[in-house]
């Protein structure tokens, strides 16, 4: 029983994180001369792009300014945190499972 309750404690903490992004952050260069790129003017600001997979792997890219950076960078660790979890849950329930075939 105590891997159950030890279950269930992860899946509360689970909850917590339930805001995330997947991807890596990256800075745009000032100008990268690409047609209709976001970076095309030569501006000291700095502008971030996330780049993910979506569910047919196909790379896309999510642009955002700097001053999101740091809650991007919040969610995109709330997302590291989430599969930890998500990999100690799977964890227990292989062990919940030879327990049961073993009675």
């Amino acid at each position: 029983m105590k891997l159950l309750q030890k279950r269930e404690q992860l899946l509360k903490k689970q909850k917590k994180f339930s805001e995330f992004l997947k991807g890596s952050i990256g800075d745009v260069c000032g100008s990268c001369q690409r047609a209709n790129c976001i970076c095309k003017s030569t501006t000291s600001k700095r502008t971030y792009r996330l780049t993910y997979k979506d569910k047919d792997q196909k790379t896309k890219i999510m642009y955002f300014p700097q001053q999101r950076l740091r809650e991007v960078k919040r969610l995109r660790a709330n997302y590291d945190k989430l599969r930890e979890i998500n990999g100690q849950i799977m964890e227990l329930n292989i062990k919940i499972f030879k327990e049961e075939g073993a009675d």
